[in-house]
């Protein structure tokens, strides 16, 4: 048909970066803080809580959570996220982006707040409490995935479109720079207030009773700035792809878009309009359509992501036992719980500091530069060598000389799984879809992501174990070294799958997502609306970075839950399943743990897959508040689990960990989306890198609030190291410690509800997938303060139809043009969430192992917490955080290919550089060397694949299939988490002596040469991403042609 994009459309794509960009970053970016908090944080929570409910003080070792409640407890948030991601994702489509983005917002506030209250007469109940609120909390994650994805993709004009979805994404960044902050002071604090000797001192003092205040705290504090973001989250508009392409209202996405950029909107030529509108609606998803023009796109979105959030979960809920194995944390014996969980939050911080962190912020400034392809590339390659690196010698990593070295190539690979897959397996889904199944494919592809964080999670757990020497209540696994080269194969794995995600760089959503393409010729098949050609041209604004802040609390969340659930799972094994017999403090039992940790993922998987579909289906907006309600009540109810038994706590902390990851998940394709349709074409990367690096504010705040909980937990109840006292190193008040560290991540994400619920449906699915240009222009011009308006004729033909609505998701026509594309972001996600969550999840063990924090025997429950913690944050700072900037940084100047190739390339440099001389890291001299490597992995998964896997999806698929096919890619890499986190669990055990409860592993150094493969295989992938820096949204989803975008 003939015509040009839509003004509305246009004027998006054209729209110079604004403030409201920014606005709209951390408005979408909000459900990602509280998903990043949740995951820094969980893994402390598992470990006070192991301490509190699960110490026996007759064992030598202080209590851990027993193996299935570890899973449930860590796993619970990914199940919910998932389920959140398809369910949200699919709703944004059908409802639209902002109708039911409030209510993630809600469901992570009230959820993050319930899982600190989580109660119970026994640890069981306590544990079923925390698990049920946790599987809410992850079901608001999840929908946040494709509705702040979509959002942010749809909001951003093609230059810079990829940068704004992944500073959404960053936005885990700080969620995870903040998990560590409240882990650190809550840790310190109590720890001060609460002094207690190590659990080998007295078993029973080093376990205060004011610890189990200090879980509650971290678990509730993550929502505050998310919940800070409600207001502006309610006031953004409805996207204008959505109002003008799928409500069919191009009048109001031009009046929208005229108010967000401040700028006058020309109305649309009626024939024009009608044409445009009507260009999409033929065709579903899944339909021969939509396999020919996006199959390939969606399996490469979900299997990257997929493969990816193996790694990255892995790695993410299990650092606490990465620590610990290679020495960085000492053992738990030797610390109280409260100083336990510092510790371990101290040592996550670090990591996210120095790899994770940077990296998102890499992403954000390098993916509309070098193109989402090249990151994610980058990113594989770079988590394959460094998993290598730290598996190929991991023997050697693991002499004392050699533990800062093991700990540098560890973050290492943490850096270029953010810059790198990470962020692009996020950016890519909410960007290569239509408008009305963009959320959707978001959904779907984030949920995959969590399905692979389930696997990573759940399978690393068993699989890490030392296959001579299990954890208790664990078999024998393959040992840490061994689920390295698993995790680095997974990561080229995602390298190769990378390989058919299409580069969305500097095109138009509809180019991109190619919902101006005839399928008989493959010619421009829509007018372009001059709403979109707005927010591909609009100037950076207020409102983008408003945007970025409300999209970017999803992030933030997650990556709390990530940074703190280590830290808990830590604490909760020495709560219930110490046995003071024993010469070492509790820990949760292999299938506890993988509970604990994964299922989380699992929720964020189902999240992302749900409400990547929705976004697409309702609208980006309509389902965008209740993933944040979502996180946000999941969040509070993990804290408050409760259970007369430490297997009913365990299981009600698992049941809403779950639902936490399930709106976690929502939240991947929503916000990627989001964003990506907010902003202009040429920052588009840096503001959609930005939403994903709010994870690192998350890791940062998990930290802070870990470190604060503990530290003040352990100052008023003090308590012996557990070799000098089984029963007294776990006061009865390390029960309180995960507790309110699990609750207090939610609170940012809580705080943005209001902004989320004000935000417009992004234009890009008013216009695109609503068929309501007109909409799409008033909405885009309240936000950007300028005139858009739209030709009528434009307008018109988005209501008649025709075109681009004819073919649907799988349908021969979608596979066609995104088959590849979806392959690539799925894959290449996948690929980074195995290795990036592998060394999220076991930093605290690879602390230990490398001898940066003590034994657990030496310290009582809440310092080893508060050590872990500060361990961690160290690392985020570093690495993680400044990778999220780096690539919100050079996103839109290198673009999101050559980064995501980076990435991963210096990913499985450093992984190879940790595993090849891994028993020089490990010996006492060489660990501040391992340290450094360690964090830069981290820095190159930020500054590489995990921004770009985020961002690319947010570009790269037509509007109506943006949030579904990036719910779905980031369901790869949650995916790739769940089998990062798992498959590390058991693969990296030492397979002589494995830690009990788990067969034999393979070892961490082998583990690591795993993951450097899996990094390597995600360079390969990524080879099928496209890059889409400086392209409109329509031109990189091949919505329109470019000679046909220039022409409009």
């Amino acid at each position: 048909m003939a015509g040009g994009q839509l003004n509305v459309l246009a004027t998006l794509d054209q729209a110079k970066t604004q403030w409201y960009h920014f606005m709209a970053i951390v408005i979408a970016g909000m459900g990602f803080f509280t998903d990043a908090y949740d995951l820094f944080c969980i893994s402390l929570v598992s470990k006070l809580l192991g301490r509190i409910y699960y110490t026996d003080p007759t064992h030598k070792d202080p209590g851990t959570l027993p193996p299935n409640v570890s899973a449930a407890v860590n796993g619970v948030a990914l199940c919910g996220t998932l389920a959140g991601q398809l369910f949200f994702g699919w709703l944004g489509d059908k409802l639209g982006r902002k109708s039911v983005y409030g209510f993630t917002l809600i469901l992570m506030v009230l959820c993050s707040v319930a899982s600190g209250l989580s109660f119970g007469s026994t640890p069981k109940g306590v544990i079923a409490t925390l698990c049920f609120f946790r599987f809410w909390l992850g079901f608001g994650i999840g929908g946040d995935y494709p509705l702040s994805a979509t959002i942010m993709s749809e909001y951003a004009n093609k230059k810079t479109r990829g940068a704004f979805i992944a500073a959404v994404f960053a936005m885990q960044g700080f969620g995870i720079l903040f998990g560590t902050i409240v882990a650190l002071l809550v840790s310190a604090a109590f720890r001060n207030a609460y002094p207690a000797p190590s659990y080998a001192d007295d078993p029973r003092g080093s376990l205060v009773p004011e610890a189990d205040y200090v879980w509650r705290i971290i678990l509730m504090f993550g929502i505050i700035p998310a919940a800070l973001t409600y207001y502006w989250r309610m006031k953004m508009p409805e996207t204008a792809r959505y109002t003008a392409l799928i409500a069919r209202n191009t009048k109001q996405a031009t009046a929208d878009m005229a108010k967000v950029l401040q700028k006058e909107i020309a109305e649309e030529d009626e024939e024009v309009q009608r044409q445009a509108v009507a260009a999409g609606d033929k065709w579903g998803l899944f339909s021969p359509q939509f396999v020919r023009r996006h199959g390939l796109h969606l399996l490469a979105t979900t299997s990257t992501w997929f493969l990816l959030d193996i790694a990255f979960y892995s790695q993410n809920l299990f650092q606490k036992d990465i620590f610990s194995k290679v020495g960085w944390i000492p053992p738990a014996r030797t610390m109280n719980a409260i100083e336990e969980l510092f510790r371990i939050a101290r040592a996550q911080a670090l990591i996210a500091l120095c790899g994770t962190i940077p990296g998102y912020w890499f992403t954000v400034a390098l993916i509309d530069i070098m193109g989402r392809f090249w990151i994610q590339l980058m990113g594989f390659a770079m988590m394959t060598v460094f998993m290598l690196a730290l598996a190929v010698p991991y023997e050697h990593w693991t002499r004392p000389a050699h533990h800062t070295g093991f700990v540098v190539l560890y973050g290492l690979t943490f850096f270029f799984a953010n810059f790198g897959p990470n962020s692009t397996t996020f950016i890519v889904p909410a960007e290569i879809f239509p408008a009305r199944l963009r959320s959707t494919c978001h959904g779907i592809s984030a949920a995959a992501g969590k399905a692979g964080a389930i696997v990573g999670a759940f399978g690393f757990l068993y699989a890490a174990q030392d296959p001579k020497k299990p954890d208790a209540g664990y078999k024998p696994g393959i040992g840490i070294r061994n689920a390295l080269f698993l995790l680095a194969g997974t990561n080229f794995l995602g390298m190769i799958m990378s390989l058919l995600v299409p580069e969305s760089k500097g095109k138009s959503l509809e180019e991109v997502s190619k919902e101006n393409v005839d399928d008989d010729d493959g010619t421009a098949a829509e007018a372009r609306l001059n709403v979109l050609s707005t927010l591909d041209q609009a100037k950076t604004q207020w409102y983008h970075f408003t945007a970025i802040v409300i999209a970017g609390m999803g992030f933030f969340t997650d990556a709390y839950d990530l940074f703190c659930i280590s830290l808990v799972t830590k604490l909760l094994g020495r709560i219930y399943y110490t046995d003071v017999s024993l010469p070492d403090p509790g820990a949760l039992p292999p299938n506890v743990l993988a509970a604990v940790t994964g299922v989380a993922l699992c929720g964020t998987l189902a999240g992302q897959l749900f409400f990547g579909w929705l976004g697409d289906k309702l609208g980006r907006k309509s389902v965008y508040g209740f993933t944040l309600v979502l996180m946000v009540v999941c969040s509070v109810a993990s804290g408050l689990s409760f259970g007369s038994t430490p297997t009913g706590v365990i299981a009600t902390l698992c049941f809403f960990r779950f639902w936490l990851g399930f709106g976690i998940g929502g939240d991947y394709p929503l916000s990627a989306t989001i964003m990506s349709e907010y902003a202009n074409k040429r920052t588009r990367g840096a503001f959609i890198a930005a939403v994903f690096a709010m994870q690192g504010f998350g890791i940062l705040f998990g930290a802070i609030v870990a470190l604060v909980v503990s530290a003040g937990f352990r100052n008023a109840y003090p308590a012996p190291p557990y070799y000098q006292d089984h029963a007294t190193s776990l006061v009865p008040q390390a029960d309180y410690v995960w507790r309110i560290i699990l609750m207090f991540g939610t609170l940012p994400a809580a705080l943005t509800y209001y902004w989320r619920m004000k935000m417009p449906e992004t234009a890009r699915y008013t216009a695109l997938v609503a068929r309501n240009a007109k909409q799409a222009a008033a909405d885009m011009s309240r936000v950007l303060h300028t005139e858009i308006e739209e030709s009528p004729e434009k307008a018109a033909a988005l209501v008649d139809g025709g075109g681009g609505d004819d073919w649907g998701l799988f349908s021969s026509q979608f596979l066609r043009r995104h088959g590849v594309h979806l392959l690539g972001t799925t894959s290449t996600w996948f690929l980074l969430d195995i290795a990036f969550y592998s060394q999220n999840l076991f930093q605290k063990d690879i602390f230990s192992k490398v001898g940066w924090i003590p034994p657990a025997r030496t310290m009582n429950a809440i310092e080893e917490l508060f050590r872990i913690a500060r361990a961690q944050a160290l690392i985020a700072l570093c690495g993680t955080i400044p990778g999220y900037w780096f690539t919100v940084a050079f996103i839109d100047v290198v673009g999101r290919f050559w980064i995501q190739i980076m990435g991963f390339a210096m990913m499985t440099a450093f992984m190879l550089g940790l595993a090849v001389p891994y028993h020089h890291w490990t010996t006492p001299g060489h660990h501040t060397g391992f340290i450094v490597m360690y964090g830069f992995t981290f820095f190159f998964a930020n500054f590489g694949p995990n921004s770009t896997t985020f961002i690319v999806p947010a570009e790269i698929y037509p509007a109506r299939l943006r949030s579904t096919c990036h719910g779905i890619s980031a369901a790869a890499g949650k995916a790739g988490a769940i089998v990062g986190s798992f498959g590390f669990l058991y693969a990296s055990q030492d397979p002589h002596k494995p830690e009990a409860g788990y067969p034999r592993g393979i070892g961490i150094r082998n583990a690591l040469f795993v993951l450097a493969g899996t990094n390597f295989l995600g360079t390969i992938m990524t080879l099928l991403v496209p890059e889409s820096k400086g392209k409109s949204l329509e031109v990189v989803s091949q919505e329109v042609a470019d000679d046909e975008e220039a022409a409009g």
